[in-house]
């Protein structure tokens, strides 16, 4: 029988057929290795990524909040500046407006009585720079004088003195030079009575030329300071100078200082009549009492 004809053998074909083997485990030694150089790739490459450049689109973002406030800053400086001058232009326009209004009201209610008046003082002020009375120039003031404008402390002082004068200011000059020779000699010298006693033996040599001046004392320095003011037309200063001089000396100053005030007083009493006819004003200071005609 061939081989083309040969039939199979039972046996053979009811014998289960041999089963393929699996192939061995390796998956998950496979995972881990992999997951392990994962990590081994995360550890180098992160501090490379975070070294590198900011990316392209922030640098092309827009200014900070910061930046704009920095450049805008001395736009709103200026415009606060500015406001600032207009308000202090505003404040002094204001000011100027109502000085002219005071001024423009002062100069309606004056009159020709106000113009009057302040023609006597003016004459009054030229009276008193002399020596002679001025009681009639005070009484023509008083006469036109407007309510408030002369007030009773101003008129007394001013009627006090305007019957016998006051020396003037070039007489108030010469009579302290006239005693000036005994304000030295009575001023106290420095030291005891040996200092003294030199100091008048050395005048001596000094005054034939065989010994040079002793130095002037405090209280002469202070006399002729005195002196220099009434030299420099300082009535004020003079009269101050003199005031504090040793009190052994006042007695010998009492009457140059009581004449020297008074001309003091009697200046300023028309200078203040003089500012309240320039401004135009009868208002009267408070506790004044405005008075008719000083009697």
């Amino acid at each position: 029988m061939s081989a083309q004809h040969r039939t199979p053998n039972p046996r053979l074909l009811a014998m289960p057929a041999p089963a393929t083997r699996p192939p061995p485990a390796r998956h998950p030694l496979l995972l881990a290795g992999l997951a392990f150089l994962g990590g081994v790739a995360v550890a180098v490459l992160a501090p490379l990524l975070t070294r590198l450049p900011a990316p392209a689109v922030a640098a092309n973002a827009g200014p900070s909040l910061a930046q704009v406030e920095a450049a805008v800053a001395p736009a709103l400086d200026a415009a606060r500046r500015a406001e600032e001058q207009a308000v202090r232009a505003e404040a002094l326009s204001t000011r100027a407006e109502a000085a002219a209004q005071r001024l423009e009201g002062s100069l309606a209610q004056r009159g020709p009585q106000g113009d009057r008046f302040l023609a006597a003082a003016l004459l009054l002020q030229s009276s008193i720079a002399t020596p002679r009375p001025w009681l009639r120039e005070l009484q023509t003031m008083a006469d036109l004088a407007p309510a408030g404008a002369l007030p009773r402390p101003v008129a007394e002082v001013l009627m006090s003195h305007a019957a016998r004068g006051l020396p003037s200011e070039p007489e108030l000059r010469e009579r302290f030079a006239a005693l000036m020779p005994q304000l030295i000699a009575r001023a106290p010298q420095p030291g005891g009575l040996l200092d003294q006693g030199l100091g008048l033996l050395r005048g001596g040599f000094a005054a034939i030329g065989l010994a040079a001046p002793p130095p002037p004392s405090d209280q002469e320095v202070a006399i002729g300071a005195v002196a220099q003011q009434l030299r420099r037309g300082n009535l004020a200063g003079a009269v101050a100078d003199a005031a504090a001089l040793d009190a052994g000396l006042q007695p010998l100053l009492a009457g140059w200082l009581a004449q020297a005030r008074a001309r003091l007083a009697v200046e300023q009493a028309v200078q203040e009549t003089l500012l309240r006819a320039l401004s135009g004003t009868g208002a009267t200071p408070p506790g004044l009492t405005p008075p008719g005609r000083p009697s």
